[in-house]
């Protein structure tokens, strides 16, 4: 019944449809931000909370090394988040550029006014990503918990027989481990746990080309 509607549909129906469709796709994606990041946020910080109460009992370093792996999961889901959001954005752009010459005719490809309460004043609004916000201040949970495990690594040099270094020095290499494991696991992460987009085609869209119509592009 659905396709011999969508059989009957004018060209103006359904270039409708298939524009609610990208609308309603990008939604679907937004709102599923908050509940990522809600998810890893209230577990970091039960998480911080375990550590706190159970160091510097031996657990604590479990914990610690829990958290340092939560939350570059909580990183690589914001950076992927990201790389869709763009995706969607990008389509709606093309579609509304294509399809709708009118300016006064678009939605998301279009901005009243960029500089408009774009300051630096703290009670006025500007030109800041939250998607970056959060993939920096998520950056910064990282390295602290890395540098959790590190310095209660270090801690237990004594265990085998190894003299601890002084504690200035032992912060100054929490730190540089911190930031090694980090520059390392994050890329790591981004390659081994990617989505299949074997099955899409690319339209391979840029600033240069997300007017031109594509509907005679395929990829082989």
């Amino acid at each position: 019944m659905a396709e011999a509607n969508n059989g009957n549909m004018t060209p103006t129906e359904k270039m409708q449809k298939q524009y609610d469709r990208l609308i309603a796709a990008r939604n679907y994606h937004y709102d599923n931000l908050n509940k990522w990041l809600m998810t890893f946020y209230v577990i970091i910080g039960a998480l911080l909370v375990a550590f706190y109460n159970l160091y510097p009992h031996n657990i604590a370093m479990l914990i610690a090394i829990l958290g340092y792996i939560i939350s570059i999961g909580a990183f690589l889901s914001v950076k992927g988040y990201f790389y869709w959001e763009v995706n969607w954005i990008m389509l709606i752009h093309h579609f509304e550029k294509v399809h709708f010459k009118s300016r006064d005719e678009r939605i998301y490809s279009i901005f009243a006014n960029k500089e408009t309460n774009n300051s630096l004043n703290p009670i006025k609004g500007a030109n800041v990503s939250t998607t970056k916000v959060a993939l920096v201040m998520t950056i910064l949970i990282i390295l602290v918990w890395g540098m959790i495990v590190v310095f209660m690594g270090i801690n237990y040099l004594p265990n085998f027989n190894i003299k601890i270094p002084e504690k200035s020095i032992n912060i100054i290499l929490s730190i540089i481990g911190s930031c090694i494991m980090t520059i390392v696991l994050l890329p790591l992460g981004c390659l081994t746990l990617q989505s299949n987009l074997d099955n899409l085609d690319d339209m391979e869209l840029t600033k240069e080309n997300i007017a031109e119509p594509q509907k005679h592009k395929r990829n082989n």
